[in-house]
């Protein structure tokens, strides 16, 4: 079965190797602390009338995005200073993948600090190249999730009544759902290669191919299997957190708690996915 042959054993991988998500979630922390809470005070400061508070659980980086788009003259004046945030940012995670992904794929068990880095300087400049690569599969599978959606605009155009704009919407985001995880499945499977093979992203992207063209769906089957339990575990966090108010100290503290704990489980469930797509790497590659 594959949820015995692949999934126990990548879910077991993570546990072992949990210290990982520790070591994320501080850097995430010190991260937040000397960037995005400066930048969370611009905000608050300049357009607390039109601040509503963060939903829980809701990423931080998503609201200022849409108070970007929506206030565009006001943040103009910081545009160099928000793109030099946001790459230094980029850099920063992508430094952060290849340690990760170097220290979950190795067999050492024995997880330190001083090697999380070693293997984010190793395998770097691979994991940025394999991150340019990405950006036109993105695209190509974003154009295709647009061509699929046609006939489904064409549905909701002709509509009298709101059901089939509404059907048609969630269909639209269903769709997108499905090729962004497609898309992020070969992302991940080309960054493996890259260091179990030891290949260049080229040829990381070559054998990558080969390899879904027999076993994409059975792989991709498990990826949104994961997927699916990540949602119905953030819905369980998102409903506790609806529970808890934050107006008084206990309330605060106890949301804070739950907000960092979510944080912990996503980085976890992270894991998870590299370690199951490794074990089916290993176990049914040529």
């Amino acid at each position: 079965m594959p949820i015995k042959s692949y999934l126990f054993p990548g879910t077991k991988s993570a546990l072992i190797k949990f210290k990982l998500a520790i070591y994320l979630w501080l850097i995430i922390i010190i991260l937040a602390l000397v960037a995005v809470a400066p930048l969370n005070h611009l905000v608050r400061a300049n357009l607390s009338h039109l601040y509503l508070g963060q939903p829980a659980f809701i990423p931080f980086e998503l609201h200022l995005i849409e108070i970007f788009i929506a206030h565009q003259d006001f943040f103009q004046p910081y545009l160099y200073l928000l793109l030099i945030l946001f790459s230094l940012t980029a850099i920063i995670f992508i430094f952060l993948d290849a340690a990760l992904f170097g220290r979950m794929i190795t067999s050492e068990r024995k997880i330190t600090f001083s090697d999380f880095l070693a293997d984010g300087s190793r395998y770097f400049w691979s994991f940025f190249l394999s991150t340019l690569l990405y950006l036109p599969i993105f695209i190509l599978f974003f154009l295709l999730s647009r061509f699929l959606a046609f006939p489904l605009n064409i549905w909701a155009g002709k509509s009298v009544t709101e059901w089939p704009v509404i059907i048609s919407s969630n269909l639209k985001l269903l769709l997108f759902i499905l090729l962004w995880t497609a898309s992020k499945l070969i992302f991940d499977l080309i960054r493996i290669i890259i260091i179990k093979d030891q290949k260049t992203v080229l040829l990381a992207l070559r054998q990558a191919w080969f390899f879904l063209s027999k076993h994409f769906f059975s792989l991709w089957g498990l990826y949104l299997l994961v997927g699916l339990i990540f949602v119905l575990i953030s819905i369980i966090f998102l409903f506790i957190g609806r529970l808890i108010s934050a107006e008084h100290l206990f309330g605060l503290v106890l949301m804070i708690i739950l907000a960092q704990a979510y944080i912990v489980f996503r980085l976890f469930i992270r894991m998870v996915f590299i370690g199951f797509e490794n074990r089916y790497y290993e176990k049914n590659r040529i």
